[in-house]
């Protein structure tokens, strides 16, 4: 099940944004998201995330952008809430990379098993610098992904619950989002709110969300 969320208006929530800068994901779209992450690239990494790292595991993410309704969205999952490493969270699909495996391999690997996209259907148009887990155990490489068509998913239910679309235009309502400190750090981010009560956006989620954005 595919569910698109929205959200209220509340006083409370962060008042900043722009319009978000893709209207649709055709060829101009896509290059436009292209280029913006390789310049992104060629600048380096910036302070905020230069992390010292615990040791050499690795894992990856997609950060997966479709159209629904005519609008450019984000792709989530919403994690089985019997699951004993955050269950019941929102995140990005992806998982740790086996011993050999590349980032990008390990995304698509991870994204065909938890909601039955193929990789063949995804275009990786560039990633996001890389950024660890809780533990700093794992340096967690976010890939950003295109699906152009239909969505069409079977999502694997002992790991996701539902699979929950946003339109890209809502991370860039001011109303939809507060300033909160990341983790112990003195970085502020984002955090996002959905429509269903206690599911939000939010810790590393959040923090490579607000990156892509």
């Amino acid at each position: 099940m595919v569910t698109r969320a929205s959200a209220e208006p509340d006083e409370q929530w962060h008042r900043q944004g722009t319009a978000p800068p893709v209207a649709a994901l055709d060829g101009g779209g896509v290059e436009l998201v292209r280029r913006r992450l390789a310049t992104a690239q060629q600048r380096g990494t910036p302070a905020h995330l230069r992390f010292k790292w615990a040791n050499s595991g690795t894992a990856a993410v997609l950060v997966l952008l479709c159209e629904v309704d005519g609008q450019v969205s984000v792709v989530f999952e919403e994690r089985n809430n019997k699951l004993n490493s955050h269950g019941g969270e929102i995140c990005f699909a992806g998982g740790k990379c086996d011993p050999g495996e590349s980032p990008e391999h390990a995304a698509l690997r991870e994204t065909f098993e938890e909601i039955g996209l193929p990789a063949a259907a995804v275009h990786i148009v560039g990633e996001l610098p890389p950024v660890p887990n809780k533990t700093h155990s794992l340096r967690v490489h976010p890939l950003v992904g295109v699906v152009r068509g239909p969505l069409a998913l079977q999502v694997n239910r002992n790991e996701v619950h539902r699979v929950v679309v946003l339109p890209l235009a809502h991370f860039y309502n001011p109303h939809m989002r507060r300033m909160v400190p990341f983790r112990s750090s003195r970085v502020c981010i984002p955090e996002y709110r959905t429509d269903k009560p206690g599911l939000r956006i939010w810790g590393l989620t959040a923090f490579i969300l607000h990156e892509f954005l």
